[in-house]
C-alpha cells in the first residue's frame, strides 16, 4: 500500500477504473456573510473573506461546468447553497435556480428526491423565500442546524450583537412546518452534539420533535474533542430518547447508527465519502474543492481541483481518488465489519484539521460508536418482539 505523505506529496496520474469520476452533487459557497456568530463554528479559523457574495457570472459557469459533465444516463442531480449563511445571498441564489432549473436533470426528473440543498441556520425567511420554497416543493431539501431548544440553543448560537438566536428560529419553524406540511418541502433539523448540550440530548431532541414534528438528526462537533465522560454521558441521553421514541413508535437514529445491508467493498477502492468523487464544491471566487470543508479547513493548494475557467483537473480527480479510498485507512480499519457496513463516519479533512492524520479515527470515538450501536440495535430487536415496529430495519 502507497504511504499517505507519498499520495500528499506527489502528484500521479495513472487509470483507476474502480471509481467513476462524475459528479452528481455541487454545492455552492455563495456567499461568506453570516448573520449569527456560533461559538464552535469552523469556518472562524479561515481566512475568512466578509460581505463577499458570489457573482452570477461565476454562479452560471459553475452551473455550466457541473451539468457538461454529466453522463447521459444520469437522470437526478442536486445544487447545495451554502455559506456564510446562504439566505443572505437570496437573489443570487434565485438567479441560480432559475438558471438551472431546465435542465433534465433537475426540472426534467420526475422523481420524489430533491435537486436542491440549502444549508441554513433558520433566522431568515421572508415571504418571497417562503413563495419560492412552496413552489418548489419536493425538489427542495431544507436542513436547518439548530443547539438543541432555547437554553441550548442561546449558548452557542449568538446574533453578531451578542443576543441568542432562538426566538427568531422559533418564529421561522413554524412557518418551515408549513412548508413541509402543506407543501412538501423536505425539512429536516441538524442538532449539532458538543460539549455544552451533550448532557441534553434527551430535552432537546424530545422538545424540538413536540415542537415542530420534523425529522432530527445528529452530528458531532468533532472540533470540540468529545472524551470518554462525554461520551458516558451522551449514551446515557440516547438510551433515555430511544425510549421515547420506541413508546411513540418512531424510529430514532444517531450519528450514523442504522443498519445497512449493502456491504462496501473495501478492496476495491471504494471512496471515504463522495468529496471529490461523486461531488465537488465551488466558493465564492470560482476555485473548486472536494468539498466545503477542504477549503474551510485550509487544507492548502494540493487539496483544490481547479476553478470554473479552467474546469476541473483530472490530475486532481484522480489524487482524490487516491486519498479518499478506504485502502488507505489503518489495516485494523479495514478489516472492521462496522466501516464495511457504513456504520463509521470518516471525515478526512476534518480528521486532518483536528488530529493532523487524514486517517486518523481516535479510540474513544471508535469504541462509543460501535457501543452505542450495537446497545441501540438490541432495543430495536425488543422493540420488533413487542411488534412496536411493522418492519425490521436491523438483520
Amino acid at each position: 500500500m502507497k504511504k499517505r505523505n507519498e499520495l500528499e506529496n506527489n502528484l500521479r496520474v495513472h487509470n483507476n477504473e474502480a471509481i467513476s469520476t462524475h459528479f452528481t452533487n455541487m454545492m455552492l459557497i455563495i456567499t461568506n456573510s453570516c448573520n449569527l456568530r456560533c461559538s464552535y463554528c469552523y469556518e472562524k479559523n479561515h481566512e475568512y473573506d466578509p460581505n463577499k457574495d458570489m457573482t452570477l457570472e461565476i454562479a452560471k459557469k459553475s452551473v455550466d461546468l457541473f451539468f457538461e459533465q454529466i453522463p447521459e444516463k444520469e437522470n437526478r442531480t442536486s445544487i447545495t447553497f451554502f455559506g456564510g449563511e446562504p439566505l443572505m445571498a437570496f437573489d443570487l441564489m434565485k438567479e441560480i435556480i432559475k438558471y438551472s432549473y431546465n435542465h433534465k436533470t433537475i426540472g426534467g426528473y420526475k422523481g420524489s428526491g430533491y435537486n436542491y440543498v440549502v444549508n441554513t441556520n433558520g433566522t431568515i425567511l421572508t415571504d418571497e423565500m417562503f413563495l419560492l420554497f412552496s413552489k418548489l416543493g419536493h425538489k427542495i431539501n431544507i436542513r436547518i442546524s439548530v443547539d438543541g431548544y432555547k437554553d441550548n440553543h442561546d449558548v452557542t448560537r449568538k446574533t453578531i450583537l451578542g443576543n441568542g438566536s432562538w426566538d427568531i428560529l422559533k418564529e421561522n419553524l413554524m412557518k418551515y412546518k408549513i412548508l413541509k406540511e402543506k407543501y412538501g418541502v423536505k425539512v429536516g433539523l441538524i442538532n449539532t452534539i458538543n460539549k455544552s448540550n451533550c448532557k441534553d440530548i434527551y430535552y432537546n431532541y424530545s422538545s424540538l420533535y413536540e415542537l415542530t414534528g420534523m425529522n432530527i438528526g445528529y452530528l458531532f462537533v468533532h472540533e470540540d474533542k468529545l472524551d470518554e465522560k462525554d461520551f458516558e454521558i451522551i449514551k446515557e441521553q440516547v438510551e433515555k430518547l430511544h425510549n421515547y421514541c420506541i413508546k411513540r413508535k418512531m424510529r430514532f437514529s444517531i450519528c450514523n447508527v442504522v443498519s445497512n445491508k449493502n456491504e462496501i467493498n473495501v478492496q476495491n477502492n471504494a471512496p471515504i465519502c463522495s468529496a471529490g468523487v461523486r461531488s465537488f464544491t465551488v466558493n465564492h471566487k470560482g476555485k473548486i474543492y472536494p468539498c466545503h470543508r477542504c477549503y474551510f479547513n485550509n487544507m492548502g493548494s494540493m487539496y483544490t481541483m481547479g476553478d470554473v475557467y479552467s474546469g476541473i483537473s483530472r490530475h486532481k480527480i484522480q489524487f482524490m481518488c487516491d486519498i479518499n479510498n478506504m485502502n488507505m485507512l489503518p489495516e485494523k480499519c479495514r478489516q472492521c465489519d462496522f466501516i464495511i457496513r457504513r456504520n463509521c463516519h470518516i471525515c478526512f479533512t476534518t480528521n486532518k484539521k483536528v488530529y493532523n492524520d487524514p486517517y486518523k479515527i481516535p479510540i474513544e470515538y471508535c469504541m462509543f460508536q460501535k457501543e452505542l450501536y450495537y446497545m441501540l440495535r438490541e432495543k430495536e430487536a425488543q422493540a420488533l418482539k413487542l411488534n412496536r415496529y411493522e418492519e425490521d430495519v436491523f438483520e
